[in-house]
């Protein structure tokens, strides 16, 4: 092998150990462990079984959990509360069963597998892994059946609506007017053209900060932008091509528009699109290195400021202009095709989970209060789906059982 092949193959091995290294680093896998081996105060070559149940526990009654769980005999049941339950101990804030099951139980294991950790635990060996234990098992059961007899749902993030985008992106313009140029004005400007990318075509807000400037085309006679995505929580590796209209003639606001302003803007300061990321982020100064992505905590932080302070929050995350984005898709009569398609949705089965059932029972079923107008064969999966999780069976203002 050539000596200057042989230099430049151990340099890239090094380069793919220390992203091994620094993944490593990060891992959710790597927390969870340091957190079991805390609480039980072990080696992970001496946990055993009891060790990983008191720790499941240990995570169901320590506040992490979002999941509101009430026994099947409280009286609160059914209620997002649980500040009135007469024992905190039965009743509380829980991890979903499922998300415990994929996002704590199966990280340990894969960490205690890295450490020849594998197979059937048994009790009286102490060898194999502890997380396939049967006290582990059963407690997954336990936590199933409690949270289904306490009628817990699996939730999503909560969506921004088209009405609640358009406000916040008026708001936001207004605010951009009031402002003098400076670095407040220019990152002011490009969050809302972030915001208005991802709601457009409809993405997480993370999304937006891996787009390649590069890879963005302008249609003819500035007519609308095209992008050449390869980077995405869904789409890691092939390219998704996507884009929009400039619609300023017809609507509150155009991302299209709203796009071009944050990057003449930012051209004022010295960045160059030609190479590097379309949403950099920014220096104190106004600089930017182009290669510099957001992370998700100062996006998850940013979008909270940013709706509370035109007292718009209600409890959205960076998730939500992907949710908001596909229910308004629907709206403007995209098929369910389409919007999977722009939305890079691979599984029908999440819109199918709600509409199927109903389709099926009540086929001549009267629509009209619901605010479908038309037959519901022909509806969206996912639109009917959207529409249904906003009815209430019993509400306050309704007749009375």
């Amino acid at each position: 092998m050539p000596t200057h092949t042989r230099i430049l193959l151990e340099k890239r091995m090094q380069i793919f150990l220390e992203h091994c290294k620094l993944k490593r680093q990060k891992s959710r896998m790597d927390v969870y462990m340091e957190n079991l081996k805390l609480v039980s105060n072990k080696e992970i070559y001496d946990l055993d079984d009891k060790d990983v149940l008191r720790f499941l526990i240990y995570k169901d009654v320590n506040d992490s959990g979002r999941t509101v769980v009430h026994h099947y005999s409280c009286p609160n049941v059914g209620t997002d509360n649980v500040q009135q339950c007469l024992d905190h101990v039965k009743c509380g804030l829980r991890h979903q069963s499922e998300s415990m099951r994929v996002g704590i139980v199966d990280k340990l294991r894969k960490a205690f597998e890295d450490v020849g950790r594998t197979g059937p635990f048994d009790s009286t060996t102490q060898l194999g892994d502890p997380t396939r234990a049967s006290i582990v098992k059963e407690y997954m059961l336990y936590k199933r059946q409690e949270q289904g007899m306490s009628g817990v749902r699996s939730t999503k993030a909560r969506h921004i609506s088209k009405e609640k985008m358009d406000k916040f992106m008026v708001n936001l313009h207004g605010k951009i007017l009031g402002l003098k140029k400076g670095v407040r004005r220019l990152r002011v400007k490009q969050r809302r053209a972030m915001y208005g990318y991802c709601f457009s075509v409809i993405k997480r807000l993370a999304g937006a900060g891996h787009v390649i400037a590069a890879n963005t085309v302008r249609m003819p006679n500035n007519r609308g932008h095209v992008f050449n995505c390869t980077w995405d929580k869904t789409q890691i590796i092939d390219s998704h091509c996507f884009g929009f209209l400039c619609v300023k003639a017809k609507e509150p606001w155009c991302p299209h528009c709203v796009i071009d302003d944050w990057v003449n803007e930012a051209k004022t300061y010295g960045m160059d699109f030609s190479k590097g990321l379309l949403f950099p982020k920014i220096n104190n100064d106004g600089t930017a290195n182009m290669k510099t992505r957001w992370k998700s905590k100062d996006l998850t932080e940013t979008l909270k400021r940013d709706l509370e302070s035109f007292h718009l929050y209600e409890g959205e995350t960076p998730h939500s202009f992907r949710h908001g984005g596909t229910v308004n898709s629907l709206k403007q009569g995209k098929s369910l095709e389409k919007t999977m398609y722009l939305a890079y949705m691979k599984n029908v089965k999440t819109a199918q989970s709600y509409s199927r059932g109903m389709r099926v029972l009540f086929p001549n079923f009267d629509w009209k209060d619901t605010g479908i107008s038309v037959n519901p064969e022909s509806i969206d999966e996912l639109d009917l789906m959207c529409q249904m999780k906003s009815w209430k069976a019993f509400v306050s203002a309704g007749p009375t059982l």
